[in-house]
């Protein structure tokens, strides 16, 4: 491929995914406001938080496993339409718990043929080895997109209202049909890309689960999702009670701006993780990632209970931690998933993950309510205890993986 058709696809891809997360950060950002205005308690803003998840894990075996029969622009499309529908519905319709998950679902499932996909879309474009180095700045495109949506939700809800907020959701998802098509444009499928195999039906998961190389990395990722979106869904709300609990005056526009400031650390992470993995010892690299970011966690609420400006730099070192495997798991799912595999194995690897990552922000929640509050400090323990459960599933499932790999090298051997 000449050069700049590849600089077109990666850049156009990778501002469409920016786009796409336009409103991913909407209900975030407006959770303590909608909260107090429908009488939410915690576990119910939970719910409402992680039906984006659930949609997303109920709808990507299906949308992605296509990918291998479909080509994956029109499930990006489609993706685009459903999610309009769902942003521009919840500005216009939700009122409650009900019509709010429903909108919410539907954005998980716009998602689901958006992300994914579109790392179809790109990597089918892409020679093997440009393959694997564009996936970490794809994904690192996923924590941008969420880090705007928190500086622009916060921004459009200040001074418009929270409808607003899930306006510019649907405006976002409009938007990058248009940059897909324009980036793909013209560029043929890569000459060493497999097709699926023609006997194997694009639902049928069981070479996935037969693979042992790859399904410590999907359990991990569900790890790794379980506390990156209970960490996004509850950030705004964190930030809001220690700047509370620092008796400082109206919080305005700062609790938005410093959500996106520390979403966006993510971002760097993201890359520089994936990047050591190729030259450490993948599974020792991401153990230690996990145990970092168990110990940020459980530091976090004495931060926030101290001073707003020390929660800020807890959060910071939180999200760092995070994030930082983030690139590594997916670049080597994609590295050692077999020929004719790619859609079903990213299908089992998103829903897992996704599924996880709709456990975190119901389990903090429910927390939250056990110990009275997103107001009261104690509770915040409890929260962030929930939240680093999936730091530590992560942890379990690469030391299992790790110890299954050393036994089979001694049984070869």
């Amino acid at each position: 491929m000449r050069p700049h058709r590849s600089a077109r696809l990666v850049g156009g891809m990778i501002t469409a995914k920016i786009c796409a997360m336009a409103g991913s950060a909407a209900f975030a950002s407006t959770l303590v406001e909608l909260a107090r205005a429908w009488h939410l308690d915690s576990t119910r803003a939970g719910w409402i938080s992680s039906a984006y998840l659930i949609g997303y894990a109920l709808a990507v075996p299906i949308l992605v496993s296509l990918t291998d029969r479909i080509d994956p622009r029109a499930i990006f499309l489609a993706g685009c339409a459903i999610g309009t529908v769902a942003f521009a519905g919840f500005a216009l319709l939700a009122r409650g718990v009900a019509s709010a998950f429903l909108f919410q679902a539907m954005a998980g499932v716009s998602l689901a043929g958006i992300y994914m996909p579109g790392l179809r879309v790109l990597t089918q474009r892409l020679e093997l080895r440009a393959r694997i180095r564009a996936v970490p700045y794809y994904t690192g495109a996923f924590g941008i997109g969420t880090g705007l949506s928190f500086l622009i939700s916060g921004w459009l809800s200040a001074r418009y209202g929270w409808q607003a907020t899930f306006a510019a959701g649907a405006a976002g998802t409009t938007l990058s049909a248009i940059l897909m098509i324009w980036s793909a444009w013209g560029i043929s499928i890569a000459s060493d890309f497999d097709a699926a195999p023609s006997n194997r039906h694009p639902l049928d998961f069981r070479p996935v689960l037969r693979n042992r190389g790859t399904l410590p990395y999907i359990f991990a990722y569900g790890g790794h999702s379980w506390e990156l979106f209970a960490f996004r869904a509850w950030l705004p709300t964190f930030l809001l009670f220690a700047w509370n609990h620092s008796a400082m005056t109206d919080a305005g526009f700062a609790i938005s701006r410093w959500s996106t400031l520390i979403v966006l650390i993510g971002v760097p992470s993201s890359i520089v993780g994936a990047e050591l993995a190729t030259r450490w010892t993948r599974n020792r690299l991401i153990r230690w990632f996990e145990i970092a970011s168990i110990a940020a966690g459980l530091l976090a609420p004495a931060c926030g209970g101290f001073s707003f400006g020390l929660a800020v730099l807890a959060m910071f070192a939180y999200n760092a931690a995070i994030t930082a495997d983030s690139g590594a798991l997916t670049a080597s799912v994609v590295a050692i998933t077999r020929p004719g595999e790619q859609g079903a194995t990213l299908a089992v690897y998103s829903m897992i993950g996704f599924g996880g990552g709709a456990i975190g922000p119901l389990a903090v929640g429910a927390m939250l309510d056990l110990g009275g509050g997103f107001d009261v400090a104690h509770a915040w323990y409890l929260g962030f205890a929930a939240m680093v459960v999936g730091s530590a599933l992560a942890a379990v499932a690469i030391t299992l993986a790790s110890a299954s790999s050393e036994a089979w090298r001694t049984g070869a051997s």
